[in-house]
C-alpha cells in the first residue's frame, strides 16, 4: 500500500506541467473561427477576385450597350427570282436541277408544243387562203370598175337605162366591200398566227438572271399552270445582310456606319460591312395580317425595322474558301459612337 501512494504522488507534477504548457501556447493554436473576417486571407482574396470580375464584366457590358447596337435577328439575303410558266402546258424537258449554276438566257424548261404546232400549221393555211381571197377580190373590183365606167359612158349617151347603171354602180361598191373584208380576214388570221407563235416561244423558258438553282418545284411530265413556280434561282454573287433592329435603336444609325458581322456557319471569323439602306417601315407591315391598333385592346410591342448591310470580306478570310448563302443566320454589331 505505501508503494502505490508514492506512484500517485510522482504523477501529479507531470499533469501540472502539461497544463502549464497548454496555457502558455494557447494564443498560437487558436481555432480559425475566432479569426476576424478581414484577416482571413483564404476567404478575402477569392471574394475580391469575384467582385473584380463582376465589375469588369459589368463595365464592358455597359460600354457595349452604350457604344454599340447589336442584334441576332439577321440573315444573309440576296436577289431571288421565281421561274414560272406563262401558259398552261406539260413539262417536256428540264435542263437544270437543284444546285446547278445557270447563266442569264440559258434554257431551263421546254413545254410540250405539239398542239401549238398543229394550230400554227392551221393558221398558216388560213393565212394563205385569206391572201388568195384578197387577190380574187381585187380582180372582181377591177372588173366592176371597168363595167361601171362603161355603164356610165352608155348612160350619159342614153344607150342604157338608169336601172342598169345603178346595178353597175352597186356591183362596184360590193366588190370594194368584199376586198375590205378579205383584207380584214387576212389581218385577223395573221394576228392569230402571231399569238400562236408567241405561245410557242413561251414553251421555251429561259433563266432571267445568272445564279444558282436553289429549289426545283416540279418534275418532267407535270402539268403547270400559268404563274406556277418551276425553279427558284438565287444570285449568290450579290448578297447582303438584312437585319431587323428594334425601333428604339434607330436614332443613332446613319447610312455608311461600319458594321461587324459574325456568321453562325463560320464561328470565330469576322466580316465587316456598311449600312446601305434604312427601312422605310416596320417589318410587321409586310405580314399577312398587318396589325390594326385602332380596334380592340392595344398592347404596345416594340417593332423592328429591316436595314440592309453590305458584306465585305476582311484580309483574314479573303483567301479562304467561304460560301455565304442566302438564309444563313448572322449577328451584327453597329458602332454608333
Amino acid at each position: 500500500m505505501p508503494q502505490q501512494d508514492d506512484k500517485v504522488v510522482k504523477q501529479k507534477p507531470q499533469l501540472s506541467e502539461q497544463r502549464e504548457i497548454n496555457t502558455t501556447n494557447g494564443d498560437d493554436a487558436a481555432p480559425i473561427e475566432s479569426v476576424p473576417l478581414y484577416r482571413n486571407v483564404k476567404l478575402v482574396i477569392p471574394l475580391f477576385l469575384v467582385v473584380l470580375a463582376i465589375a469588369i464584366f459589368a463595365w464592358q457590358y455597359y460600354v457595349t450597350l452604350r457604344d454599340f447596337v447589336s442584334t441576332d435577328d439577321a440573315y444573309i439575303d440576296g436577289d431571288r427570282v421565281s421561274v414560272s410558266a406563262k401558259i398552261l402546258g406539260r413539262i417536256d424537258q428540264l435542263t437544270a436541277d437543284e444546285g446547278d449554276s445557270v447563266r442569264q438566257g440559258q434554257i431551263l424548261v421546254r413545254l410540250d408544243d405539239s398542239d401549238l404546232r398543229a394550230q400554227e400549221a392551221q393558221a398558216k393555211a388560213s393565212l394563205v387562203f385569206a391572201r388568195e381571197n384578197i387577190s380574187l377580190a381585187k380582180v372582181n373590183m377591177e372588173k366592176a370598175q371597168m363595167d361601171y365606167q362603161r355603164a356610165l359612158s352608155q348612160f350619159n349617151q342614153k344607150i342604157i337605162p338608169k336601172e342598169q347603171y345603178d346595178h353597175a354602180q352597186s356591183e362596184l361598191e360590193s366588190t370594194k366591200a368584199r376586198l375590205n373584208i378579205a383584207n380584214a380576214q387576212t389581218a385577223a388570221t395573221q394576228a392569230q398566227l402571231g399569238v400562236i407563235q408567241t405561245q410557242l416561244t413561251n414553251t421555251v423558258i429561259e433563266s432571267p438572271m445568272t445564279g444558282v438553282v436553289s429549289k426545283r418545284w416540279v418534275l418532267t411530265g407535270d402539268v403547270v399552270q400559268p404563274g406556277q413556280s418551276i425553279f427558284t434561282i438565287y444570285n449568290i454573287k450579290d448578297i447582303w445582310v438584312t437585319a431587323n433592329l428594334e425601333e428604339t435603336s434607330l436614332s443613332n444609325l446613319r447610312l455608311g456606319d461600319k458594321v461587324d458581322i459574325s456568321v453562325d456557319t463560320y464561328p470565330g471569323m469576322k466580316f465587316s460591312g456598311t449600312i446601305l439602306l434604312l427601312g422605310s417601315n416596320t417589318a410587321s407591315q409586310f405580314s399577312l395580317i398587318p396589325p390594326n391598333n385602332a380596334s380592340g385592346n392595344f398592347t404596345k410591342v416594340t417593332q423592328r425595322v429591316p436595314i440592309k448591310i453590305s458584306i465585305e470580306r476582311t484580309n483574314s478570310n479573303r483567301s479562304q474558301n467561304i460560301n455565304l448563302l442566302p438564309g444563313m443566320s448572322v449577328e451584327v454589331k453597329v458602332k454608333v459612337r
